[in-house]
């Protein structure tokens, strides 16, 4: 190696430190997953086809099997059933009554542009049997969460209903 003097040592350290502070190019951007939002929302179309028609069979099973393991539906003045196997039980009591229906319709499903959380909205009509065993009907309108899962199917995750009042209620 040759030897470099004391006057040839300042030009090599500043040639060195020349070099360091060079910018070096930034790394390229990650290529942004492809937009599936139109895809998913015929899914969640699809999806929620299906989970009215289980919700108008009566098949508390097939209904169930719409919401992710640890969903929960936020019930007014009762407690929320947290995880499948609760709302397969809340939900199996209350299709096991006579006057049993439950029918709903999406007005807007709207999907994140990261394709992974989606929400819906629409109305609901429920009807149910009173203390007298006779027909009780509430309508109201909801908002659902629907994540998509590991293997690519949406599943519900938060499903919240609310009630319209009573149409006594509305006239002042």
């Amino acid at each position: 190696m040759p030897r470099v003097g004391r006057s040839g040592l300042v030009p090599v350290l500043l040639l060195s430190l020349v070099a360091c502070m060079q910018e070096k190019p930034a790394p390229p951007l990650p290529t942004p997953p492809p937009d599936t939002r139109p895809q998913d929302e015929a899914a969640i179309h699809a999806a929620i086809k299906d989970w009215a028609a289980a919700a108008a069979a009566k098949d508390p099973e097939k209904f169930t099997s719409f919401y992710a393991e640890d969903a929960t539906v936020m019930l007014p003045n009762l407690p929320d059933p947290s995880g499948k196997t609760a709302i397969r039980e809340a939900i199996g009591d209350m299709m096991k009554q006579a006057n049993f229906a439950l029918s709903f319709a999406a007005d807007k499903v709207v999907v994140a542009r990261s394709g992974d959380i989606a929400y819906e909205t629409g109305t609901y009509s429920l009807t149910t049997s009173d203390a007298k065993k006779k027909a009780a009907t509430e309508k109201g309108h909801y908002v659902v969460v629907w994540q998509k899962q590991s293997e690519g199917s949406w599943k519900v995750v938060r499903d919240v209903p609310v009630s319209d009042p009573p149409e006594d209620a509305k006239k002042p």
